[in-house]
């Protein structure tokens, strides 16, 4: 089952999809051209190794202006002067392994950390009815971009809680969860067709300052450990008991 990890299977079969393609950033296998020609499309791109997981190996390139890159990955942030020098060095990190391009979504903040949402759907044995069964919002650690709690040591919080403390939250909560579960649960139907047997899906979801919701990735085996970390174990749970 070697195609379960593998995320640009994953995305160009979420992006061909007519009704997902407005919630799935643009990305493009990693090559010389797909880089410069994204960063000059969007000005802060996310490098990712196709087979990664937990935020391991994630870089940002951003382009300052004046042939000037920034390069952020764990909590280390460097600048680097001219186009060759910069993608020199980025292969010089990423070596051999296979790696994806994708346009980095601003993501809103908690106390100047950006944060997305995990979101776990599932159907029970013999249905064919897919359920948001947990959510929960991942604080990146302070000065780090990727939101894995374990990797930037962030913080765990209701995603109810971290709308109300961010930058978006002018904007309707209920309406932007309902956005979020709404395009999750068009996200596992979508993915039936390429897994017809599982029964669980862990998507990172993050909003843009405007509210619009974007799936940065899909998991297909989803740890639970977020959910075991909260002091209220409903939702672990109930995605146990699906899961029967």
């Amino acid at each position: 089952m070697s195609s379960t990890k593998d995320k640009w299977l994953k995305y160009w079969f979420l992006k061909k999809y007519k009704r997902l393609a407005p919630y799935v950033p643009r990305t493009r296998m990693m090559s010389r051209s797909a880089l410069w020609n994204l960063i000059s499309k969007y000005q802060h791109v996310i490098l990712k190794p196709v087979r990664g997981s937990r935020g391991r190996g994630v870089i940002q390139v951003s382009s300052l202006g004046g042939n000037t890159y920034a390069l952020h990955f764990e909590s280390i942030k460097i600048k680097i002067q001219g186009k060759e020098n910069t993608y020199k060095y980025i292969q010089r990190k990423i070596g051999y392994t296979r790696y994806m391009v994708q346009r980095r979504i601003a993501r809103p903040t908690v106390g100047g950390c950006p944060f997305d949402m995990r979101v776990i759907i599932q159907r029970k044995k013999f249905s064919s009815k897919w359920k948001v069964t947990a959510k929960i919002a991942k604080v990146a650690g302070r000065g780090y971009i990727v939101s894995n709690n374990g990797r930037s040591k962030g913080r765990l919080l209701p995603v109810k809680t971290a709308i109300r403390k961010s930058t978006i939250k002018h904007l309707s909560s209920k309406r932007l969860q309902w956005k979020m579960d709404r395009i999750s649960l068009r996200a596992a139907r979508r993915l039936r067709g390429l897994f017809p047997r599982h029964r669980i899906y862990g998507l990172d979801v993050g909003f843009d300052p405007k509210g619009h919701p974007w799936i940065i990735e899909a998991n297909l085996y989803p740890s639970m450990s977020h959910f075991l970390k909260l002091r209220d174990r409903t939702m672990y749970r109930r995605i146990m008991k699906y899961k029967k």
